[in-house]
C-alpha cells in the first residue's frame, strides 16, 4: 500500500523544519520533502501539525505495567526483592501477561512511543505460553516491540555483596533457580518460534543481569546469541553494590569482563550502566554496544546519576528508557527523554549539559541502535513509524524551540496520529486497533487481584528488610572513587 503523508512541518534532527511531504511504501518511507502527488495512494492530511520519528523506548518490563506505585522510599535492592525477587513479587499467568502488555503499549502509543525493547519476566513453568502471549499483545495492536525473554539461574542474594554483613545462613546458600540447558532449550524454541513471524516483532534474549546469571549461564547466552543471529539485552551496574560483586567474581571490571567475552558488541546493549569507571567508559567506547539511561527509574530508587555526558563525549551509543512501571511508573517516554537532558544539570557544568537535541538523539538514534532497526529518522530506508503533533498547545517555533518545546515542555498531550510501519495505530488521539475500553476494564481487574496479595508480600518483605537495610548501610560505606574507579 502507498501512504502520502501531506503538508506537516517534518521535525527531524537531520532536516530544515519546514513543511513536506512523506511517501510510504508499503512499511518504509520512500521519498521526504516537496510536494508529492502518486494516483491511487491513500493520503493522510498532516496540514498544520508537526511530524516526527516515534520515540523509542529502549528498556522496560511490560510484566510490571500493573504494578505502576508499588512502591516509595525504597532503595534498588529492597524494591529489587518487593517486585521481583526474594519469593514476593507477583505471580503473572500468560492472560495476565498479555494485559500487561496491553497497558504498557496502550500507554506508549497513544504518548507517541512507536517502538519498545521489552524484558519480559515470565515463569518458567508457563515460559512459552506467556512470551508469546506478550508477542500476540504487540502483535495485536501493532507496536513494534523486540521482546527480550529475562531469565537467570542464580537468585537475586548473589548479586549483592552479602560478606559486608551478617547475613542469614539461608540467604548464603545460593542455589540454582534453574537448570542452564533447560533454558537454552527454552529460548532457542523462542527465537525459533517468532524468528520473523512477524514484521513488527523482534525475539530477543535477556539474561537478567551478569551476577544473577552464573559464567556457565551468561557465556551460554551469548553463544546462543551469536549462533541464531539474536540480539540481547542484560542489566549493568545498577547499583553500587554490583560493583564489589563483579570485582570479586571476575577479578576485574564487569565491563573488562564482558569485552573479554566478546559480549559488547552492535547486537548487545546494556541497560542503566550507573557505576562505571572512566576506563570502562573507554573500553565501551572502542565498541558498537548501547547504554540504555533510565533517568527516571534511577532517581525514584536512589540507584545514581549514570555519566550520561561522558559517555557522549566519548562517542558511546546512549538510548532511553522508561524501565518497568513498578520503579519508574510511567511508560511515557516524553517524561524520560526531558529527564534525561535534566538529570545530568546538577553534576556537570552547563557546558556538559545534554540539550533538547542530545536527548532527542538518544531516544531516536540510541532507541535505533538498541532495537538494530532503521527507525528514529525520518528517511528514505527508514520504517515508517511517525507521529502527527497538533500544534493548539505545541506551537510553532525555530527549529531549536521546537525541539526544546517537545523534550521540555510536551508530555503527549498533542499526539493526533500515530502510524507504525506505515499503518494508523492512533487516530484523534485514540487506539484504533484493539478495544482498549475492554482491555483496560481487564486490567482493572488483574490490578484488583495483585493489589489483594500485597498485605502478604508485605509481610514477606519485611522479615528480610532488615538484611537489605543492613547492607545498604554497608554498601554506602564503600567509598564513592573506589565504586566509581576499581579495576
Amino acid at each position: 500500500m502507498v501512504t502520502i503523508v501531506k503538508g506537516g512541518h517534518l521535525l527531524d534532527l537531520e532536516l530544515d523544519f519546514a513543511p513536506g511531504d512523506l511517501l510510504i511504501d508499503g512499511d518504509v518511507i520512500k521519498r521526504v520533502g516537496g510536494d508529492i502527488v502518486q494516483a491511487g495512494a491513500e493520503v493522510i492530511d498532516a496540514r498544520g501539525m508537526v511530524v516526527m520519528p516515534g520515540l523509542i523506548n529502549a528498556h522496560t518490563h511490560s510484566n510490571q505495567s500493573i504494578e505502576k506505585g508499588l512502591c516509595d522510599k525504597l532503595p534498588l535492592d529492597a524494591w529489587m526483592v518487593l517486585a521481583s525477587y526474594g519469593g514476593a513479587g507477583a505471580r503473572l499467568e500468560p492472560r495476565d501477561l498479555y494485559i500487561s502488555a496491553m497497558v504498557g503499549a496502550i500507554e506508549m502509543l497513544s504518548t507517541g512511543t512507536t517502538s519498545v525493547l521489552d524484558c519480559i519476566r515470565t515463569d518458567f513453568a508457563w515460559f512459552d505460553e506467556g512470551l508469546d502471549a506478550v508477542m500476540q499483545a504487540y502483535a495485536d495492536i501493532g507496536m513494534r516491540a523486540n521482546v527480550a525473554a529475562q531469565y537467570s539461574d542464580l537468585g537475586f542474594f548473589s548479586s549483592v555483596p552479602l560478606s559486608l554483613i551478617e547475613a542469614p545462613e539461608e540467604l548464603l546458600i545460593q542455589e540454582r533457580r534453574a537448570d542452564v540447558g533447560d533454558l537454552l532449550t527454552k529460548l532457542e524454541g523462542y527465537l525459533d518460534r517468532w524468528e520473523g513471524r512477524d514484521p513488527l516483532l523482534t525475539p530477543m534474549l535477556g539474561p537478567s543481569a551478569v551476577p544473577r546469571c552464573s559464567v556457565e549461564m551468561f557465556e551460554a547466552s551469548l553463544q546462543l546469541a551469536r549462533r541464531k543471529g539474536a540480539r540481547l539485552q542484560t542489566h549493568l551496574l545498577s547499583g553500587k553494590s554490583q560493583v564489589q560483586v563483579g570485582n570479586d567474581r571476575y577479578e576485574g571490571s564487569t565491563v573488562q569482563y564482558l569485552r573479554g567475552l566478546g559480549a559488547l558488541e552492535s547486537w548487545a546493549s546494556f541497560a542503566h550502566g550507573i557505576w562505571i569507571s572512566d576506563e570502562e567508559i573507554g573500553i565501551l567506547a572502542g565498541t558498537d554496544t548501547t547504554i540504555v539511561h533510565n533517568p527516571v527509574s534511577n532517581l525514584k530508587l536512589g540507584a545514581g546519576i549514570a555519566p550520561v555526558p561522558a559517555l557522549i563525549r566519548a562517542g558511546v551509543n546512549v538510548a532511553i528508557g522508561s524501565d518497568g512501571a513498578s520503579s519508574g511508573d510511567s511508560q511515557n517516554m516524553f517524561e524520560a527523554t526531558k529527564s534525561a537532558a535534566l538529570l545530568h544539570r546538577i553534576a556537570n557544568p552547563p557546558d556538559a549539559w545534554p540539550s533538547a537535541q542530545d536527548a532527542l538523539r538518544m531516544c531516536w538514534h540510541g532507541g535505533a541502535g538498541a532495537l538494530g532497526q532503521p527507525v528514529g529518522s525520518l528517511a528514505v530506508g527508514c520504517k515508517a513509524d511517525l507521529v502527527l503533533m497538533k500544534t493548539d498547545t505545541l506551537f510553532f517555533a525555530p527549529k531549536d524551540q521546537m525541539m526544546n518545546q517537545l523534550v521540555y515542555a510536551e508530555v503527549g498531550r498533542s499526539v493526533d496520529t500515530v502510524l507504525v510501519g506505515g499503518k494508523v495505530v492512533v487516530r484523534a488521539g485514540r487506539i484504533a486497533t484493539v478495544d482498549t475500553h475492554s482491555l483496560l476494564g481487564e486490567a482493572q481487574e488483574l490490578a484488583t487481584r495483585i493489589w489483594a496479595g500485597l498485605p502478604d508480600r508485605l509481610q514477606r518483605f519485611e522479615k528480610i528488610r532488615p538484611v537489605l537495610e543492613d547492607l545498604e548501610r554497608s554498601v554506602g560505606q564503600i567509598p564513592l572513587a573506589f565504586a566509581r574507579s576499581c579495576g
